[in-house]
């Protein structure tokens, strides 16, 4: 690309000049009135200066004959106007100089636009038709559009790698890397584990370790324990409590954090003991002091974040920014069943880049929980 200034009475004139010479597609990129130097220009009316940048490519072939005779008429003009200004006697080198800086400033301004023009055609995202469509599919899915985007660059690099290889095979296997192997909680015989399960108010974190509390008590035959911090809801107690008697499953409500080293002796014989937190409101210096409290004094070995699958991703990422101050957990997924889009557990994979444990699936206790199935996600998400 390269940039040219032209001069005209007003801007119409300059557009009719620019197109006449350099053809439609010049791009104006600057205008403004000046006024031309010299004596004789001095008592004239201020002229439109535009400027435009034109591939040589594109310019009309009837006037890349006149190209040499038009920049020889210009250097002259130009040298013409600065003999005639006062005390305006300039040496050889001085226009040298300019015209260096002139070519210098035209050399950064090609660049300028040379990146410009790489921006905007990013921004097209001219994939091969069957890229396209994958693309857009996921995005139906509710993948963020920047993700499905950076997926759909990778997979069209690899596709000319490997020209043999489909677009959807390309793109199931990076959705699957960013998703990762599913990592459930394991248990060892003849020690104890501590999983501590954090979460926002109303994503189902409650009901969500009654299941997984039936299911290491019922199937894998553990000894289970519950421990209840999240005193301020009295739903959450009463709905623990009755699980926990059907289960016959001890539940210990702590109310201090002085009492859980105490709660922790007690239930030394428990082979898996789940804790229940709090939900708070994002920004909550008193939550996170609490949590960091029962960490500090319950050593979890696990801990799961649980998010819904029918958050939008806004609230989302304030979410998992509030639980930025926890070092390490694992992903919880929950209400699965409430939405037929995928899409969310890659944002969250993505934007966590944290493992995936478990997905629920409805309310039945224990049955509606699951290792979460990556591959069934990424084939969800490019389906039609």
């Amino acid at each position: 690309m390269l940039v040219k200034r032209y001069h005209a009475n007003d801007m119409q004139q300059a557009m009719d000049t620019v197109i006449r010479e350099l053809g439609s597609d010049a791009v104006i990129l600057n205008s403004r009135k000046v006024r031309l130097k010299g004596l004789k220009n001095l008592f004239k009316k201020p002229v439109f200066e535009v400027m435009v940048a034109y591939d040589p490519a594109n310019i009309p072939s009837a006037r890349k004959k006149n190209a040499a005779r038009d920049a020889a008429a210009a250097e002259r003009s130009q040298k013409d106007a600065a003999k005639e200004a006062p005390g305006a006697a300039v040496s050889n080198e001085q226009l040298e100089r300019l015209d260096q800086r002139i070519d210098s400033i035209d050399e950064m301004l090609g660049s300028f636009i040379e990146k410009f023009s790489f921006v905007k055609r990013d921004i097209t995202y001219d994939y091969p038709e069957d890229l396209q469509e994958l693309v857009r599919r996921m995005i139906e899915n509710q993948v963020r559009e920047e993700l499905a985007h950076s997926l759909a660059k990778e997979t069209e690099l690899l596709m000319r790698r490997q020209p043999d290889t489909g677009a959807a095979e390309i793109l199931e296997h990076l959705m699957l890397e960013q998703l990762g192997r599913p990592e459930p909680i394991l248990h060892k015989k003849f020690t104890q584990k501590v999983i501590l399960v954090l979460g926002p108010t109303g994503v189902g974190k409650t009901t969500t370790i009654v299941k997984l509390a039936a299911d290491f008590s019922v199937n894998q035959k553990k000894k289970v324990g519950l421990i209840n911090t999240d005193t301020y809801r009295i739903g959450a107690q009463e709905q623990l409590q009755t699980y926990a008697d059907i289960l016959g499953i001890p539940l210990h409500v702590v109310y201090q954090a002085e009492e859980l080293a105490e709660t922790l002796e007690a239930m030394s014989d428990r082979d898996v003991i789940f804790v229940d937190t709090a939900g708070k409101r994002p920004g909550d210096e008193q939550h996170r002091e609490d949590i960091m409290n029962i960490i500090r004094v319950l050593k979890p070995e696990d801990t799961m974040l649980c998010l819904a699958a029918t958050t939008g991703f806004a609230s989302i990422k304030e979410m998992v920014d509030t639980y930025g101050f926890v070092d390490d957990y694992r992903l919880l997924i929950t209400k699965l069943d409430e939405t037929k889009y995928r899409g969310a557990l890659l944002n969250i994979s993505w934007y966590t880049q944290k493992p995936l444990a478990y997905a629920t699936t409805g309310q039945n206790v224990p049955d509606d929980i699951e290792v979460v199935d990556v591959t069934s996600i990424a084939k969800d998400i490019l389906s039609a």
